[in-house]
């Protein structure tokens, strides 16, 4: 190394503030006590990033453990929701397994229910004992609680997997309001009520076959639940709706328990099961099918005096013409003795039922389980009218064979197709075919009223 010059020397004992040689000594206690400072601020320095490092190990070890830890709970979360998953598979699956079990066990519980209805309206009719006649009249009453349940419990399952589907279409408000009418004027009258219909000149929007459904519950559990007085169907104009209301003169409901009557198997103020009618599920049927088609229902009550449930619909301005069905034209005497009819169905003992109750009210009538028997027991002969299962054996259904014979005979045969199927799909297939639709059970009320008025 370089020796520094006087000068440089004296430059830097300034600099350090030592001075000359005697003052370089008086400062040497001073320089070692700086130094010490200097060392101990070192060592300090040391310690604090020794226990900075020390504390960044410890965080590094919490954060890895939390990491872990973290990635434990994601993974559990993970099986977790892949257990709900599996498990909301496994209930869809099931309900949808239920729903086809449901809709399959109604149908097949239909059939021998609409034989054991038809037998029993064969019975009805006859003169029997007056003993007899209360016990027929027992099992009717119990063979029709029995059709309700099933075709609630039916709608319902129907409903709740979405299997319907509006058919919106432009209808007269008396096309929607004459069929009830018919139907609930005797019911009304055998239960000593009054009914009353209040209507106009209106067009709507709407299923008719959806809204029919809401409208007949309405009416039904009015007729139930009115000891005395009347019941009123009418329609009151809403701005561009139609609200379309029941009233009726019974029991009532109060204030705080009208939305429970919206729960499914839910009945107020039934305490025996005597005094129960139905299951319950009429009103739960008509909040799912309102659901279905936008429509607002709404419930009035007043306790001891009466209720008035109503549902609005979307009106029309245009109008379209009277119903383009056979018109009800009033007949001397009865129209159906001495009338040829077809009767196919898979069933024997629906078949054997209906020959019963058919032969009773005078018709002549050929059975047949498929199309090659139809065609063998007509012996060449037409029929005057059809009547015909939709699900036949192997696949076919009774629009096929309408159809055939149709051609084969080169005549447009009337007919009627009776069925327990409910879908959408079945009711196209009508539509198509240009025939009216009785649902099993059957109703011979009905049943009668369809022939004499297409026979008539």
């Amino acid at each position: 190394m370089a020796k520094l010059s006087d000068d440089q020397q004296r430059a830097l004992a300034g600099l350090l503030g030592l001075g000359n040689q005697s003052a370089r000594k008086s400062h040497y206690p001073e320089l070692t006590a700086r130094l010490d400072e200097l060392e101990a601020e070192r060592n300090r320095y040391i310690r604090l990033n020794d226990e900075l490092e020390q504390r960044v190990a410890a965080r590094t070890d919490e954060l890895l453990e939390a990491n872990h830890n973290l990635q434990q709970q994601i993974a559990q979360r993970e099986q977790v929701e892949q257990d709900l998953r599996d498990a909301r598979d496994a209930a869809q699956a099931a309900n949808r397994s239920k729903d086809k079990y449901l809709a399959a066990a109604s149908h097949d519980l239909l059939q021998p229910l609409n034989a054991a209805r038809l037998l029993i309206a064969t019975l009805r009719e006859r003169q029997l004992p007056s003993v007899e006649q209360v016990l027929v009249e027992r099992t009717h009453q119990a063979l029709e609680g029995a059709e309700d349940l099933l075709t609630d419990l039916l709608d319902i399952s129907r409903l709740d997997q979405a299997a319907v589907k509006p058919d919106v279409a432009l209808y007269r408000l008396d096309e929607l309001f004459a069929p009830l009418v018919s139907e609930f004027q005797s019911v009304a009258e055998a239960a000593g009520l009054n009914l009353r219909v209040h209507t106009g000149c209106y067009a709507i929007n709407t299923d008719l076959r959806l809204l029919t459904r809401i409208l007949r519950n309405f009416l039904s559990n009015a007729c139930r639940y009115t000891d005395e007085g009347c019941i009123l169907l009418g329609a009151r104009k809403r701005g561009n709706s139609l609200r379309l209301e029941v009233w009726d003169t019974g029991r009532g409901i109060a204030a705080d328990r009208l939305e429970a009557i919206f729960l499914e198997f839910n009945q107020l103020d039934v305490g025996r099961a005597a005094d129960r009618k139905g299951v319950g599920l009429g009103l739960a049927i008509v909040e799912r099918i309102a659901d279905i088609l936008g429509y607002p229902i709404a419930v009035r009550s007043w306790p001891g005096r009466g209720s008035m449930f109503s549902i609005e619909v979307p009106l029309s301005d245009e109008m379209p013409l009277p119903i383009s069905q056979l018109p009800v034209q009033p007949t001397t005497g009865n129209p159906l003795p001495g009338r040829r009819l077809l009767v196919i169905d898979n069933e024997v003992s629906i078949l054997e039922s209906m020959r019963a109750l058919l032969g009773q009210w005078g018709c002549e009538v050929v059975t047949a389980t498929d199309q090659a028997g139809a065609l063998l027991a007509l012996k060449g002969r037409a029929p005057e009218l059809i009547l015909a299962d939709y699900h036949l054996d192997h696949g076919v259904v009774g629009c096929q064979v309408v159809r055939h014979l149709r051609v084969h005979f080169e005549q447009k045969i009337p007919a009627v197709v009776i069925t327990a199927d409910r879908t959408d799909q079945c009711r196209r297939a009508l539509r198509r075919l240009d025939a009216p639709l009785l649902n099993k059970p059957v109703k011979p009320g009905k049943l009668r009223a369809v022939l004499s008025q297409m026979l008539g």
